[in-house]
């Protein structure tokens, strides 16, 4: 009897850890860069995507691949990609990015607006990723 508990008792913790690991696999490869948990599931930037279009100082235009992770369906998370360019002007502290027409918008501050804390974590993230600092500063 005590070894079939331990017995069940081992495989429910080795499923439970097999679980937990896969989902956190973006975690734990260093090809990835956590940026922000919004929009119910966490993005990661793909380092090896990162695609230094135009180096102009004070311009700049950077594009990558972010994953978005969304736990919502099963324990291994789905994963949907996203391309992003930003453009920046550094004196300004400006940055842009296309709109749903594919047009270049700036990035404003809006009071308590996901989208606009996301879309400025992509291009603090983007410009880390690119040149090693930041650039909004947070």
């Amino acid at each position: 009897m005590k070894i079939l508990l331990s017995a069940a008792l081992i495989a429910f913790v080795f499923t439970l850890s097999a679980n937990i690991c896969a989902a956190n696999s973006y975690d734990d490869d260093p090809n990835y860069f956590y940026v922000i948990t919004a929009h119910q599931g966490s993005y990661y930037l793909n380092l090896r995507s990162i695609d230094v279009q135009e180096y102009n100082p004070p311009h700049y235009q950077i594009a990558g691949t972010f994953v978005h992770v969304s736990g919502m369906y099963n324990n291994l998370g789905e994963a949907t990609m996203l391309y992003v360019t930003e453009r920046f002007n550094w004196y300004t502290k400006e940055s842009y990015s296309r709109d749903k027409n594919g047009n270049w918008k700036k990035t404003v501050i809006e009071p308590d607006c996901t989208a606009t804390k996301v879309n400025r974590k992509f291009a603090d993230a983007l410009f880390r990723a690119a040149y090693g600092m930041d650039f909004y500063g947070y």
